[in-house]
């Protein structure tokens, strides 16, 4: 190797190219009449593991390193660009650098530009490139600018990555919009939490970027307020899992409004499996609540009148029954319709199957049209022969009545 390449000694594959390219026939013409200065910020630049470019002499003659090489792509500038005039190696971009180099020339400050897009043409196509980088000089022997050093890392993964999280970002906090949703952070460390506005707007507090977590218990409720904060420090203990959800009431300290939230949140925990972050949402369910609460409290005295009316059935001396659906099925009988039945068992048989002496006496045909029509049915001293279980039919003259009964939507299910 002579003694005017011993600069891409050890250089790789760049240093290769270089060794082997036909300088005599470029704007530097043969290496032997390169300017030492040259020489030298070459050596740097192709023995560094950081990407750079270099623009030199007046033609802006196009060098890079192997670190560089890698954003070119596969198809398109590497190889062909190296020796070659920035202007033809870089057309597309030309008009957004050429101002930033002309500035370096001119003894301007050196640039920096970061995450900027700047597309070029590689891999067959025109590419959406970001890169951050800085525009330096680079000096002649006479100490004069002859050059433009470019140091530049391609940021387009990181620029990507931080646009698709932004993205997701955005749509989550859409989403926290639109289900109008408040949030909360805690952190275990300090005891202090923050929110969104609508949370604190809830609790009261001032838009800061911390509370401490004592002054938003004090506006839950007093018969929920222990119960909130038991719920925290089991979910704050790395055996729970994490995980929490609880509902409770919170009166606002300055309007006086109340409100029923639902808090659904998850605990993280460090190696050491101590938590390190507490974060959840806060769901106003106060419209649900209070309608789940009446629609409860109706059915808790639906169940109390059903228990004083079983009651009252079960200590009526006259036979009653209850027939559910189409097919008549015994859902209660008291102990006068049993024992007036030989203290059979009829519940969850149909009357055809525990009664089938009725089907030639003509009374089914009358349960099928109260239950079809919801018309009471009223018999006076009716013959009704009856099988208590002996196989024998004994004679009885009956005062009865069949009368249909409604669900909650009107609708009939069955017979007293």
């Amino acid at each position: 190797m002579t003694k005017s390449l011993q600069f891409l000694s050890g250089s790789g594959e760049m240093g290769a190219l270089m060794r082997a390219y036909d300088w005599e026939s470029s704007p530097v013409g043969p290496v032997t009449d390169w300017p030492q200065s040259l020489l030298t910020t070459l050596g740097i630049l192709l023995n560094s593991r950081f990407p750079m470019f270099l623009f030199w002499g007046p033609d802006l003659v196009c060098f890079y390193n192997d670190a560089y090489r890698p954003s070119l792509g596969n198809e398109g500038k590497h190889p062909w660009s190296l020796g070659k005039k920035g202007e033809e190696v870089w057309p597309e971009i030309w008009h957004s650098i050429k101002p930033l180099i002309d500035q370096v020339l001119g003894g301007g400050e050196s640039t920096w530009s970061e995450d900027q897009l700047i597309p070029i043409f590689r891999n067959g196509k025109m590419e959406d490139v970001y890169w951050t980088f800085s525009h330096s000089p680079a000096f002649d022997d006479n100490g004069k600018i002859n050059g433009v050093y470019v140091t530049c890392t391609e940021t387009t993964n990181s620029v990507v990555a931080r646009k698709k999280l932004e993205e997701k970002n955005d749509q989550l906090n859409f989403a926290i919009e639109a289900t109008e949703l408040g949030t909360f952070d805690f952190n275990p460390l300090t005891n202090k939490f923050s929110g969104n506005n609508r949370l604190k707007d809830w609790f009261g507090l001032p838009h800061a970027e911390e509370i401490d977590l004592p002054k938003a218990i004090e506006v839950i409720v007093e018969k929920d307020r222990s119960r909130v904060v038991d719920a925290i420090q089991k979910s704050l203990q790395y055996e729970s899992g994490g995980l929490y959800d609880i509902e409770y009431s919170i009166i606002n300290p300055i309007d006086k409004q109340e409100r029923i939230v639902r808090a659904k949140g998850k605990a993280w925990f460090g190696e050491d499996r101590k938590p390190y972050r507490f974060t959840g949402t806060l769901q106003d369910i106060t419209e649900q609540a209070l309608s789940r609460r009446k629609i409860e409290a109706s059915e808790k005295r639906t169940e109390v009148e059903r228990n004083k009316l079983h009651d009252f059935f079960t200590q009526a001396p006259a036979m009653l029954a209850i027939l559910k659906g189409p097919q008549h099925v015994f859902e209660f009988a008291n102990p006068a319709y049993l024992e007036h039945m030989g203290n059979r068992n009829p519940i969850g048989k149909t009357v055809l199957e525990f009664r089938p002496e009725l089907a030639e006496q003509g009374f089914i045909e009358l349960l099928d049209k109260v239950y079809n029509t919801g018309e009471t049915f009223t018999g006076k001293e009716l013959p009704l022969k009856v099988d208590r279980g002996n196989g024998e039919h004994e004679q009885y003259f009956l005062n009865f009545t069949y009368q249909a009964f409604t669900n909650d939507k009107g609708e009939i299910e069955g017979i007293l």
